[in-house]
């Protein structure tokens, strides 16, 4: 898929936790696939695999591991995300809160941060899954980033983490109509909000 003469529409998944074979890294991958299959070009951040320290005010960037000025790259050229959690106590993980919590480092960008470019929010687990929901749409909006219409809960028996598979044809319709949102967002954001680029 070409916008605009440019390249690819550009997708960047963030998500996972600090255990192997999470469930919500699961639901990124299983995300992004959908997103290549509509020939959009994807990258995927797995917090566990980058393993970013806390964010400490006043440290600069160039004492942060090499996985920091990476993931800030990646931000700034991706035209859309996906944000995914697992559940912790009824909201978003530490992990990924302080990986959105880095994406501070782009604020002295021009545009700042997440530059209007929109947002997928998805989270895994029981029914506090909607407030992990909630906590990303904040984060998210305080990104400055356009959050999609359409969101993912997801329970977690939804998800087959030993093959890294959507088990529930209803999850698989809701995150095939979410990948389809924010990637045609993306490409109106990119043609300014006109006709829908081939």
């Amino acid at each position: 898929m070409v916008h605009n003469g440019a390249t690819r529409i550009r997708l960047l998944g963030v998500g996972g936790s600090t255990r192997a074979g999470a469930a919500s890294f699961v639901l990124v991958r299983a995300a992004l696939a959908m997103a290549a299959e509509l020939g959009t070009e994807t990258r995927e951040a797995d917090v566990g695999v980058l393993d970013l320290p806390l964010l400490r005010e006043g440290m600069p960037l160039a004492s942060y591991p090499s996985a920091l000025p990476w993931l800030l790259a990646e931000a700034r050229a991706a035209d859309a995300f996906l944000f995914c959690s697992p559940t912790y106590l009824g909201t978003v993980s530490g992990a990924i809160k302080n990986l959105l919590d880095l994406l501070s480092f782009l604020g002295s960008d021009d545009p700042p941060y997440l530059a209007g470019k929109p947002v997928a929010l998805l989270a895994v687990g029981g029914a506090n899954a909607a407030h992990t929901i909630t906590a990303l749409w904040h984060a998210a909006h305080a990104l400055d980033g356009v959050v999609t219409q359409t969101s993912a809960a997801v329970p977690a028996a939804a998800v087959d983490r030993a093959n890294g598979v959507i088990v529930d044809p209803k999850i698989e319709s809701r995150l095939r109509r979410l990948v389809g949102e924010v990637v045609d967002l993306a490409g109106r954001t990119r043609t300014g909000f006109g006709e829908s680029a081939e």
